[in-house]
């Protein structure tokens, strides 16, 4: 079973995302900012980030930078952000994949596969 970390400091996209992705049988750990996911990351060596860009403490942005030097550097990241960012940004970060917020079930469902065979 696939282990994802979702991170993002709104609780309700948060349990949305957990329920939707444990109904699909993956394995869901959370955290609500990148500060949160940091200790995440160490303890449970998730397959898959999904990352929310603009939160409190450390934002998604600040939480890629510091991680992705060691332990996470192959982990693949799917942004989430209602901010209007360009692909071209993220590639900067070494983020191939992101979703803007507002997003329906099913396209995340399909971003989350596209992201664990990449």
């Amino acid at each position: 079973m696939k282990k994802i970390l979702v991170v993002d400091d709104e609780p309700g996209i948060v349990k949305l995302i957990k329920q939707r992705l444990e109904f699909n049988h993956y394995e869901v750990i959370t955290a609500h900012d990148g500060l949160e996911a940091f200790v995440k990351v160490s303890e449970e060596n998730p397959d898959l980030i999904i990352l929310d860009v603009s939160m409190p403490t450390m934002d998604g942005l600040k939480f890629v930078k510091a991680t992705r030097g060691f332990e996470m550097k192959n982990t693949p990241i799917l942004i989430l952000t209602a901010l209007s960012l360009t692909q071209e940004t993220f590639k900067t970060f070494g983020i191939n994949h992101f979703l803007t917020k507002p997003f329906n079930s099913e396209k995340l469902l399909q971003k989350v596969a596209e992201c664990l065979m990449s």
